[in-house]
C-alpha cells in the first residue's frame, strides 16, 4: 500500500482494509504508519540475512557477503519500492529519519558481527574497518534499491557474481598476512 499510494497518501484504514483486519487491530499493534512502515522495512532488510544466519547455517562470513551481493541482481520491486519511499519520506521527516537511523543500526550491527567474525577466522583482513565495510554493503544495496526506481536494466547474474567475488578477495588478508610468522625454534 505504501509503495502504490505513496506514504503520505496510504491511509491506516486502507492498509487494514488490505490486510484484511481492523484499523483497530493496526493500532493494537503499531502507534502509527510510521511504526508500521519501519516493522515493513525491518521485513524486507533483514529477511536474507536471517535466512543466512539460520541455525542450521554453517556459512562463512566470505560466503554470507558474497549471497548477498550476488542477490542484488535478483530484486524484489515492492521492497525496493518500500526502501525507496522510506528514504524520501526520511529526508522530509526529522522524526522518521531519527526512526530509521535507528533501526538501519540495528543491522548493521548484526552484518558487523558477521564481517567480525569473518576477521576472527582469517578471511577478512582485520586491518580493514568493519565499519566502512558496512557501510559499502549498505550503499551499494541501498543504490540498487534506488536504481530499480528507474527501470535500469541489471548486469547479468554471473556477471554481477564475478564482481562481487572480486570485491570480497580483495577484502582477504594478503597470503602474507594470512601465514603465521616464523620465529626462533
Amino acid at each position: 500500500m505504501f509503495t502504490e499510494r505513496g506514504f503520505e497518501k496510504a491511509g491506516v484504514a486502507a492498509v487494514a482494509r488490505r490486510a484484511g483486519v481492523t484499523t483497530g487491530a493496526i493500532y493494537s499493534r503499531w502507534s502509527g504508519k510510521q511504526e508500521l512502515m519501519l516493522d515493513a522495512l525491518d521485513l524486507v532488510m533483514s529477511e536474507q540475512l536471517d535466512a543466512l544466519l539460520s541455525a542450521d547455517s554453517a556459512l562463512s562470513a566470505t560466503d554470507i557477503l558474497s549471497s548477498l551481493g550476488a542477490d542484488l541482481v535478483a530484486r524484489n520491486s515492492a521492497a525496493d519500492a518500500l526502501v525507496a519511499e522510506a528514504l524520501v519520506i526520511a529526508r522530509r521527516d526529522p522524526d522518521f529519519r531519527d526512526m530509521l537511523s535507528r533501526r538501519m543500526a540495528e543491522h548493521e550491527k548484526r552484518l558487523a558481527l558477521v564481517i567480525d567474525d569473518g576477521k576472527l577466522a582469517g578471511v577478512i583482513d582485520p586491518a580493514l574497518d568493519t565499519g566502512a565495510i558496512v557501510t559499502l554493503c549498505h550503499a551499494i544495496s541501498i543504490g540498487f534499491a534506488m536504481f530499480g526506481s528507474v527501470d535500469r536494466g541489471l548486469p547479468a547474474a554471473d556477471e554481477w557474481s564475478a564482481v562481487i567475488e572480486r570485491l570480497i578477495t580483495a577484502a582477504s588478508p594478503s597470503p602474507a598476512a594470512a601465514r603465521p610468522e616464523a620465529g626462533p625454534h
